[in-house]
């Protein structure tokens, strides 16, 4: 005589028969439940992905900025991106920039950073998106030219909220004479 398990005691003492578990789930009234607990977990969590990226900011547009003129250790102003320095040695650079969007409109609280031999720095723009870099306002921050070198390039960077980077190698050229 066969032994019966706990299964078949339970559920169906003495008829000897095994137990069918999806009877058991298609009877079961508990068994809808995890259905639709899928699709109401499956909806919420594509609200939430679609509130969160809604917050994420985008960029708008590029950022386009003009060299206005250029000012070597309290001398005269030289106009453009390309100034001549008298030699070679340290000297004190400030840089007037302006900084724009893709429509020609000035851009407020832009970031511009101006490095490049041995030289740095940095100034916000103003309501009219104009900035005015010194470089060498400390001994640390001058710009300098060796006797061998004949130019020095200075890379501009300006960063502004909702705007790409904006980047130029060779924003600003000092040439020795």
């Amino acid at each position: 005589m066969r032994q019966k398990t706990i299964k078949e005691k339970k559920h169906f003492a003495g008829t000897g028969k095994k137990i069918s578990y999806f009877k058991i789930f298609k009877n079961d009234e508990k068994a809808i439940e995890l259905p639709i607990n899928i699709v109401v977990m499956l909806v919420v969590g594509m609200v939430a992905l679609a509130a969160l990226l809604s917050i994420i900011p985008k960029s708008k547009e590029n950022l386009s900025v003009d060299i206005i003129d250029i000012k070597i250790d309290n001398g005269t102003l030289q106009e453009g991106s390309v100034a001549t320095v008298s030699g070679a040695g340290e000297y004190k650079v400030r840089v007037f920039a302006r900084v724009y969007d893709k429509n020609n409109n000035p851009v407020e609280k832009a970031s511009v950073t101006i490095n490049g031999g041995g030289g740095f720095g940095v100034d916000q723009t103003n309501g009219v998106g104009e900035a005015i870099v010194y470089l060498g306002e400390t001994i640390s921050t001058k710009v300098t030219l060796r006797p061998n070198q004949k130019s020095v390039a200075l890379k501009l960077v300006a960063k502004a909220n909702g705007y790409y980077d904006y980047e130029d190698e060779n924003a600003v050229t000092l040439y020795q004479k």
